[in-house]
């Protein structure tokens, strides 16, 4: 899981100004080819490309977001996503505030029940995501989530650099952020076949 886009600023000019936060789930029925995606691309760059400590899609090229998409385009998975406007009134009065972190287990716990139902998953989820929670707030988000869902899973916190899948989840989330920023399909209409599952928070599914 990976995002685009944060949760500050609800209910002020912040949210008028970026109003869009994305929430995406990569459903990695084998996650082998993903990583290979990543590894290749990144082994046809120019040096001083390679040299980063990961790809991101904000900092990459066209050709190289294209690449990149086109591959996890081809790989055998599902995307889900939950997309939210800060700026929206369902928003600002409820979680104006209140700790983002909050919103964020919200978001979480949404986009997790989605990916559960549409994708139909059984017996342990293996949920992976980018790593920013420590020490007993990580526990905390970790026992809410499983409870909260009623499943039993297994939740890791990674570092993206370490971790190409999550590479790959942020070159999705960036494509699907540039669909509802800036209405650009150029790079979601590569992936647009692999989505199984799209909603806004805290509205129902379109």
């Amino acid at each position: 899981m990976d995002e685009s886009g944060n949760l500050g600023g609800i209910g002020s000019r912040i949210s008028e100004e970026d109003p869009y936060f994305i929430l995406v789930a990569l459903v990695a029925r084998d996650e082998i080819p993903i990583n290979r995606c990543i590894k290749k691309v990144r082994q046809t760059l120019k040096k001083k490309y390679r040299a980063r400590s990961e790809l991101k899609f904000k900092e990459s090229d066209v050709p190289t977001k294209r690449r990149i998409l086109k591959c996890i385009a081809e790989t055998n998975n599902d995307i889900n996503y939950v997309f939210l406007r800060k700026d929206q009134p369902a928003i600002s009065i409820p979680y104006l505030d209140v700790d983002p972190q909050m919103l964020y287990n919200d978001i979480c716990m949404a986009l997790l029940r989605s990916v559960i139902h549409e994708c139909d998953l059984k017996g342990t989820v293996d949920v992976v995501i980018d790593r920013f929670l420590y020490g007993e707030a990580r526990a905390e988000f970790n026992i809410r989530l499983a409870k909260s869902l009623g499943t039993q899973m297994h939740i890791s916190h990674l570092d993206s650099r370490r971790c190409p899948s999550l590479q790959a989840a942020d070159f999705i989330a960036g494509a699907i952020a540039r669909r509802h920023r800036y209405r650009d399909d150029t790079f979601f209409s590569i992936i647009r076949h692999k989505v199984t599952a799209a909603f806004g928070f805290p509205e129902e599914i379109w």
